[in-house]
């Protein structure tokens, strides 16, 4: 939840997903990444890899 809190939550699909919670969903399985949301701004993203650089994927 913390994941699509920092998203724009447009379900826009510019990224592939059906929506953002979809796109969310994939980031915390580490299948995707801030800069794979168009929509999403440049402060954002930053805010997003920060909280995502807490957990290690392989």
């Amino acid at each position: 939840m913390e994941i699509l809190k920092l998203l724009p939550k447009t379900n826009c699909r510019q990224c592939n997903a059906p929506t953002c919670m979809v796109f969310a969903a994939r980031m915390a399985e580490g299948a995707k990444a801030p800069e794979d949301c168009p929509a999403l701004d440049r402060e954002h993203q930053k805010r997003l890899a920060a909280y995502m650089e807490r957990f290690k994927f392989d």
